[in-house]
Formats: C-alpha cells, sequence, structure tokens
C-alpha cells in the first residue's frame, strides 16, 4: 500500500474549482501538507457501486447541514496526478453535493455567492457531466447520449435525485439557499489520500475501506474482486453488457437476479473440473471452509473470494460470455408467445448424414412452452438446471442428436417435482445435479427423479408449507404451477432411464398446452367470483365465502381443472356439488382433471350434509373448522396420484411405447 495521507479540511476547499491549501501547524511552524490545484477532477471509477441514494438520504444529509456547520465524514482519494482523483470512499455524497451545487448554481448564479464545484466524471455514465450541466433536461440529445453511456442503467435515478433537489426549498428559496451554502461551506471533511497508479491496489483499498464498514454488497465485492483480477477494458464491456442483461431480466416476465445467474452459473460449469471438487461456496461467492486445489500446492482459506480462487482471466471473460448468451436464449423464451426464428437456430440437431435439422415445430412449441413455464415461475433455482441444459447441451454439444436436446423433458419433470417438494434437502439435491460433470449431469437428474417417489415425501405439513394455505399469492404462479402438474400426469413417462413423451400423444400435449378452448382452466372447488358468491342451484339460493375463505383456496394449485370452453362456462360459479352433477353427462378429456374429480367425494358428501338446514350458517362453520384438514386431504391425495402414477409407468415402462 501506498503512503497515506490524511488531513482534517474544510469542504468548501475540497469542493471548489480553485486553487486550495490545506495548511497546519507542525511543531509551531505553519506548512502546505495539501495543495489542490483549479481544475482538478474528481472521478468516480468504474468499480465502484451504482449511484444507491435516494431522497431520504438527500433530505437527511441537507436537514443536517441547514441546522449548522457539521463534519462530514471521510472521503477517501486515490492520487493519480495533481489534475486527477479516484473517490474511493464517499461518492454518493459527493455525487449529491455536487448536484446540490450545481441546483443552486442555477436558480441563484448572480443573485448570491455560489460555490462552483470541480468537474465530477464518472466511469460508468459518462454523460452525467454533461447532462448536470444541461439541468438533466430532458429531449431527444439527452436520451440518446444516456442510451449511450450508461453502462449500469442508473440514469434514472439520477433523474430522480436532480428533480427532488431541484424541489427543495433550501435551493429554490435565495435566503434558504444563502445559509445552506455558508453552513456547507463551514462544514469539515477527514481527507485521506492514498497515491497511486496502481489500478488494481486502489481496488483491494476500496474494497477493505468499505468491507470494514460493511458497506458493500455482494455485487460490489464480486464486480470489485472481478476488476482486480483483470483491469483491462474487455472484461468491463463485457461486465456492462451482462448488467444491461440484468436490467432485460428485470424488465421481462422472468424473475432471476444477476447473482444468482452468477452463482448458478459457477455451479454448472466449475465442477465440470476436478480442480475445483471439493470446493464450497456460499451465496456471497465467499469459500465456506479452506480449500486445496488438486493441481496446486496453495491452500485458500475460509472466506477467500471464488475469484482469487478461479484466478483465470479468461475464465471469468468466456464466463460472462456465456452467461449473456443463456440469459439470451431465456430471454428469447419468455419475451415469445412461441417459437422464433432465433429460437429455431440454436435448438438444432445433426442427423445421420451430417446435416443439420429442427425438430419439427409441434415439438419445438412443446419445448418453447415447458421451458417457458419453468422460467415464468416464481422458483429461482429450478432456472439453474435450465442454464445446465443450456450450456451442455445447446451451446457447448458438438453434432448433438434429438435425444440430447429431448434432455429437456428431464429438466421439466425434475422442476415440477421440486415445485412440489422444494426444501431444503430438495435444494442440496438440485446443487448434485448442477455439480455433476458433462457426461453424468442427466443420468443424476433421473436418479434424483427416482428419489421423489420414496415413502414420506407427502405430509400434511408440506401441503401446507408449499402451497401457501392462507396467502393470496399470485393466480398465474399457480396457474402455472397447476397445469404444469396436469401435463406431467398426462404426457411424460420416464423409459430407459429417460424422460419422455408418451407414445401417440405428442399432438394431444400440444393441443393440452396451447388450446385454451378445448382446455380452458375452471375454478372448480372454490368458484372464481367478484362477489365471492357460489351458487346452490337446486340445493339453494347463494352464498357470499367469507373473505379470507375465499382468498386462501380460489387460487389454490388443487383448486383448477381443465374444460373445454363450453363445459366449463356451464359450470359458471355453481358450488361444487352442482357442478360435479352437471359433469356426469360430459366427459371429461383431461386424464388430471378426472383424477380431481375422483378425490372429491368426501368434500362433495360433506357440502351436502351442510345445506340440509340453515345453510348460510352451516357453510360458515364449515369453511371455518373443518374444510381446511379435508382439503389437506384432498391435495395429498392429488399429490399421491402424480406420484404414483409417474412411478407405475417407470415400473411398467418396457410395456410403454413412446414418440420416436
Amino acid at each position: 500500500m501506498a503512503d497515506l495521507l490524511g488531513i482534517i479540511a474544510p469542504l468548501k476547499k475540497f469542493l471548489s474549482n480553485t486553487n486550495e491549501e490545506i495548511i497546519m501547524s507542525v511543531e509551531g511552524k505553519k506548512s502546505t501538507v495539501l495543495a489542490l490545484k483549479e481544475g482538478r477532477i474528481y472521478n468516480i471509477p468504474d468499480f465502484q457501486r451504482e449511484i444507491r441514494w435516494t431522497s431520504d438520504n438527500v433530505s437527511v444529509l441537507v436537514e443536517d447541514i441547514k441546522s449548522g456547520a457539521k463534519f462530514l465524514g471521510n472521503i477517501i482519494l486515490t492520487k493519480h496526478s495533481e489534475s486527477l482523483y479516484s473517490i474511493i470512499d464517499g461518492q454518493q455524497r459527493i455525487t449529491v453535493l455536487s448536484m446540490v451545487l450545481n441546483c443552486i448554481r442555477l436558480f441563484h448564479q448572480e443573485e448570491i455567492d455560489v460555490i462552483m464545484p470541480c468537474r465530477l466524471t464518472i466511469d460508468s455514465f459518462l454523460a452525467f457531466e454533461e447532462l448536470m450541466d444541461l439541468s438533466f433536461k430532458k429531449d431527444e440529445k439527452t436520451k440518446k447520449m444516456v442510451a449511450e453511456s450508461d453502462k449500469l442503467k442508473q440514469a434514472h435515478k439520477y433523474f430522480e435525485l436532480w428533480n427532488y433537489i431541484s424541489d427543495l426549498e433550501e435551493v429554490k428559496d435565495r435566503r434558504q439557499a444563502k445559509k445552506f451554502l455558508s453552513n456547507l461551506g463551514s462544514s469539515n471533511l477527514n481527507i485521506i489520500i492514498n497515491e497511486s497508479d496502481d489500478v488494481s491496489e486502489g481496488i483491494r483499498y476500496f474494497i477493505d475501506v468499505n468491507l470494514k464498514g460493511k458497506q458493500l454488497d455482494t455485487e460490489d465485492i464480486f464486480k470489485s474482486y472481478l476488476f482486480i483480477n483483470d483491469p483491462g477494458r474487455e472484461i468491463r464491456e463485457k461486465w456492462y453488457l451482462l448488467k444491461t442483461t440484468a436490467a432485460n431480466v428485470e424488465a421481462s416476465k422472468m424473475e432471476y437476479p444477476l447473482l444468482k445467474m452468477l452463482e448458478h452459473y459457477f455451479y454448472c460449469d466449475l465442477y465440470l473440473c476436478d480442480r475445483y471438487k471439493g470446493m464450497e461456496f456460499g451465496t456471497d461467492f465467499l469459500l465456506k471452509k479452506r480449500y486445496k486445489p488438486s493441481d496446486n500446492t496453495y491452500i485458500y482459506r475460509e472466506g477467500t473470494h471464488l475469484i482469487e480462487v478461479i484466478d483465470d482471466k479468461k475464465y471469468m471473460r468466456d464466463a460472462l460470455d456465456d452467461i449473456n448468451t443463456v440469459i439470451g436464449i431465456m430471454l428469447n423464451i419468455v419475451s415469445s408467445v412461441s417459437i422464433t426464428d432465433d429460437f429455431k437456430k440454436v435448438f438444432m440437431y445433426t442427423d445421420s448424414h451430417g446435416r443439420e435439422k429442427n425438430l419439427d415445430d409441434t415439438e419445438l412449441k412443446i419445448i418453447h412452452n415447458i421451458l417457458g413455464k419453468i422460467l415464468r415461475d416464481s422458483k429461482i433455482a429450478p432456472k439453474a438446471l435450465v442454464m445446465k441444459y443450456l450450456l451442455l447441451v445447446i451451446l457447448r454439444e458438438k453434432n448433438k442428436q434429438k435425444e440430447d436436446l429431448r434432455q429437456v423433458y428431464g429438466v421439466y419433470l425434475f422442476s415440477v417435482l421440486f415445485m412440489i417438494f422444494e426444501n431444503k434437502k430438495s435444494t442440496e439435491v438440485l446443487m448434485g445435479v448442477l455439480r455433476a460433470k458433462a457426461d453424468a449431469w442427466y443420468n443424476e437428474m433421473i436418479k434424483q427423479i427416482y428419489s421423489y417417489f420414496s415413502v414420506g415425501q407427502i405430509t400434511d405439513s408440506r401441503i401446507l408449507a408449499q402451497y401457501k394455505l392462507g396467502r393470496n399469492d399470485e393466480e398465474e404462479d399457480y396457474r402455472f404451477k397447476c397445469k404444469s402438474l396436469a401435463t406431467v400426469y398426462n404426457y411424460f413417462a420416464i423409459v430407459d432411464r429417460k424422460v419422455r413423451i408418451k407414445n401417440g400423444l405428442i399432438d394431444e400435449l400440444y393441443k393440452f398446452i396451447n388450446d385454451e378452448n378445448a382446455y380452458s382452466l375452471e375454478h372448480f372447488i372454490i368458484s372464481e367470483s367478484s362477489k365471492r358468491i357460489i351458487k346452490g342451484d337446486a340445493y339453494f339460493d347463494e352464498y357470499e365465502i367469507e373473505e379470507t375463505v375465499y382468498k386462501k383456496y380460489v387460487n389454490n394449485i388443487f383448486n383448477f381443472i381443465f374444460l373445454d370452453k363450453d363445459t366449463n362456462s356451464m359450470l359458471s360459479n355453481l358450488w361444487l356439488p352442482s357442478k360435479l352433477d352437471r359433469l356426469k353427462n360430459h366427459p371429461i378429456k383431461c386424464e388430471y382433471s378426472n383424477m380431481i374429480v375422483s378425490k372429491l367425494d368426501a368434500i362433495n358428501e360433506e357440502f351436502k350434509k351442510r345445506v340440509k338446514v340453515n345453510y348460510k350458517d352451516n357453510l360458515y362453520l364449515f369453511f371455518a373448522r373443518d374444510f381446511k384438514d379435508m382439503y389437506i386431504s384432498y391435495g395429498r391425495e392429488v399429490l399421491e396420484s402424480v406420484i404414483e402414477k409417474i412411478k407405475n409407468e417407470c415400473a411398467s415402462q418396457k410395456k410403454i411405447e413412446v414418440e420416436i
């Protein structure tokens, strides 16, 4: 570490774009310990975090200074030359104060003495300085500037801060602005300067300073180590591209945070190499325990960052490329209703004559649909399995065959079972699949699918926990889950340790997942109604379900079946016994829905008992006391039937012909 200089100095001298000297008395003699030159630039380097301050932070700072001169903490700089300093710590305060000063200058330049601040540049947002000169005016010119230079997609935050600052009375009102400037000019900072031209040393200093104060989040730390490991321009451009990709994901119908993308990638890819066997890292990318690579005598201590363990610039560049490519494919899937030309290009196989071909469109559309269900689901963990499949099969497999592409059906079945049985153990099981080698991951996944068929998986507490009885979760989420459960039940089998679409059912499967007229979703036990009304048909007039009961069950995964649209319309918002009566004369095509209907005898009979006398009071008591236990029992039977069906078809796999 280079020599450090620390000095308490007036903030006005630090910020003013003038020649300034900081003088100290040493042994009775005054001497200049720090000379700040006019025209100097304070730069926020690209390893720094994005702007994190909000209007609340600005309000606290302004109110604090408004009450009098203050000590405003440490500002840590790296000095590159007399005219250029990098801000290591304090960028949020310096940025906001610069914006405040420029805003006051805009309002009162001819009326009061305004501090003219030094230039402030931001490596990850090069247009910041010009935008501030333009008072963050929004027009075509600034829109273009932002698009070209906002590498971390943070411009909207600066615009929000500027709008908030420009509306402050301490800025708009001349008297208040004058008092604020007086207090600000008399406030002090502790300036700490590290003189070094070594970028990596500056980043390490940044990490060290911020980690001690627990101010950095996991992404900040990851980026900092990434740039220490590779100070070149290329890695920065790849990181900025990944941040753009992550912003596109956030704006899409897919929930997949950047840090989870990174974590999942390393699980999928690092363990393909024997060097990393036995290595364990956490969600913070720090080693959980001491680790000695198989090809190295060096032992990495617990808490070492994963990027320091990898210590390979090319690997990290390739990793960011891979993640961008994989997430690009995922975004293509979730943003399109069916297959696109780009989707068809990546899902190609090589035939026996060495020619590249596509699967037929029907099967491609099925693959697109089931991947979309996994990616749109709120569960993040199964997306890691999609990443493994896309990396190893779609991106890296040379001369892939039809059977390679069809490994996606195993990914889908595993994801549906994970959705049902998710707990700490199942997450560990998933990690085991992700860590498996390229030639073993699919077999490991099938092995774990079989493990879900073991005794004791389905319990009342699991049903309560997994399906959130008592919470009003998003309906769309459970539509995806239920249709996935029905899809697995109706159309998939495991044959020769491979998940297949059952013989002759590929067209019917396509119809099931795409034809809303043939297979529309019906809220069956608890009818969907804006007024929570169920009609009793011949049994009673109507009954208003209590709101908390309605919210618990109406969008629960076990409350859905799939019927043709005409039959669905006929059922309307009838109560369950009337629906079951009417369905006796209307055959149900969906095998899963028939199974659901067969499990409702007990609930149906209990409903009927409750309406013989005082139906409103009795139905109220039923929903308040007994319905929950009966519903849990019914839900357990449904899951047991799904598992039993898959088990039976696995056991009799030799008798099952499959789609070739």
